[in-house]
């Protein structure tokens, strides 16, 4: 099951692809590896747990609360874990983690992040697990939005890897970060991709560090919509911020792209049709960057409502919210936030594509997705990823919806990932007309 609950608009005229696109649908997230720290040691498992999880009143089980202070780890140590029994969606041979670890803000602070690990109910192969790293799409933008807490907190759980089944028979452990600042404290940096991708690598470092799990150093990463742009960034930052682990490859389905032009039609008529990421992108971005004040992207009425909404729940409440408080773009947002010279700097570098991707990449993007349009994922390769060198395997699946394309597409998926594992040559339709190839599923 999808978590996106988007409203459905029809597909956009091309010269605002890219803007809206931000579309972000997402379903939809700087600096170099800082250095190494002592590794902490992990507690001692608790109890198993079942599900629904102890969620109290303020949605968040204590398992999320990292010790205060934070003792010190290296990005990916494990704080504490906890194992899950009755994830629906979870073959009954395999086993949930639920996972608290270390990982590194954009300004190089130690954070807690939480997560969850499946293990598959196979004997490991003599190297070990390769390793599966999903970086999942929108489900919101505070703690209860966690997609490890196996709820429907929110309105959109639970939520796991979609065609999970056949990502565990072909062998992979499957790590998946929440993202900072879902389930643990604080700010979830919205569409922030170093923060995102940062997550995303050490999620794998995590599975690498469960105990009595034997895993190998090679890593796939995998995202859908906010999660592809994640997996995106994770490939362009791993050679710096995680050298050690062997990323084979990297899946991007729909990925949230050109993110340079997202506050570039705030003010317009297609903004007013994006306020549901438009709002917590602002509002985050403004919290996470210190160059960047609330008051030059809200007007003051809309600060008080994106502050009273954007970090206490997740993507339904805030479609409900602008709803019923009938905002609009020019009630919300302040004339000059679109050309703020900082906004678009920071825009600019939430695009993935300005750094070269070692490994192999693999894009697939439904031909009817509205959401994400496919023309701002064809921007993406024709002007970014092939330019720079990238081999990358673009792929338009027919027929395909942003919630459909992660189903239909497994097989393909699966198929390109066992390769990667397998040493063959990775394919590009870099050259090819448009930079793309057709998947009839």
């Amino acid at each position: 099951m999808t978590p996106l609950r988007l409203r459905r608009r029809a597909p956009l005229a091309a010269p605002v692809v890219g803007a809206v696109v931000l579309a972000l649908g997402l379903g939809v997230g700087l600096g170099a590896c800082s250095s190494p720290r002592a590794t902490s040691t992990p507690q001692a498992p608790t109890s198993p747990k079942t599900v629904p999880d102890d969620v109290a009143a303020t949605g968040i089980p204590a398992f999320y609360t990292p010790p205060n202070p934070l003792p010190a780890g290296a990005p990916g140590a494990l704080i504490r874990t906890e194992k899950v029994t009755g994830v629906p969606g979870v073959p009954a041979n395999a086993t949930v983690w639920r996972i608290l670890f270390h990982s590194t803000s954009i300004y190089g602070q130690d954070i807690a992040e939480s997560g969850y690990i499946v293990v598959p109910g196979t004997t490991p192969p003599p190297g070990g697990f390769p390793i599966l790293s999903w970086a999942h799409g929108t489900t919101g933008f505070a703690g209860i939005c966690a997609p490890s807490l196996f709820t429907s907190q929110g309105g959109v759980g639970p939520y796991l890897l979609p065609g999970l089944s056949d990502y565990l028979k072909a062998g992979f452990v499957v790590a998946a970060t929440d993202y900072e600042g879902l389930g643990t404290p604080g700010i979830h940096p919205y569409l922030l991709g170093a923060s995102e991708g940062r997550g995303v690598l050490d999620a794998a470092r995590a599975a690498q560090r469960l105990p009595g799990l034997h895993t190998s150093s090679t890593v796939m990463i995998y995202g859908h919509s906010q999660g592809g742009q994640a997996a995106l960034f994770a490939g362009e930052l791993a050679p710096t911020y995680a050298p050690e682990l062997h990323i084979a490859g990297v899946v991007a389905a729909a990925p949230a792209t050109g993110l340079s032009t997202i506050l570039g039609v705030v003010t317009t008529s297609v903004g007013q049709g994006i306020l549901e990421f438009t709002i917590p992108v602002a509002y985050t971005w403004a919290k996470t960057y210190h160059d960047l004040p609330l008051s030059d992207l809200f007007t003051p009425a809309g600060e008080t409502v994106a502050a009273s909404v954007v970090p206490q729940g997740c993507l339904p409440a805030l479609n409900s919210a602008i709803g019923s408080r009938h905002l609009t773009a020019t009630s919300v947002f302040q004339p000059g936030a679109a050309t703020n010279p900082v906004v678009i700097a920071h825009a600019k570098m939430n695009d993935p594509g300005r750094t070269k991707t070692p490994a192999p990449m693999l894009v697939v993007q439904g031909t009817a997705d509205t959401t994400v349009p496919p023309a701002l994922t064809d921007e993406y390769v024709t002007t970014m990823a092939c330019p720079i060198g990238d081999t990358i395997d673009y792929l338009h699946v027919t027929g395909a919806t942003h919630d459909t394309v992660v189903n239909v597409s497994v097989a393909t998926i699966v198929a390109w990932m066992s390769a990667r594992l397998g040493g063959s040559t990775a394919p590009s339709t870099c050259g090819r007309t448009g930079d793309v190839a057709t998947l009839t599923p």
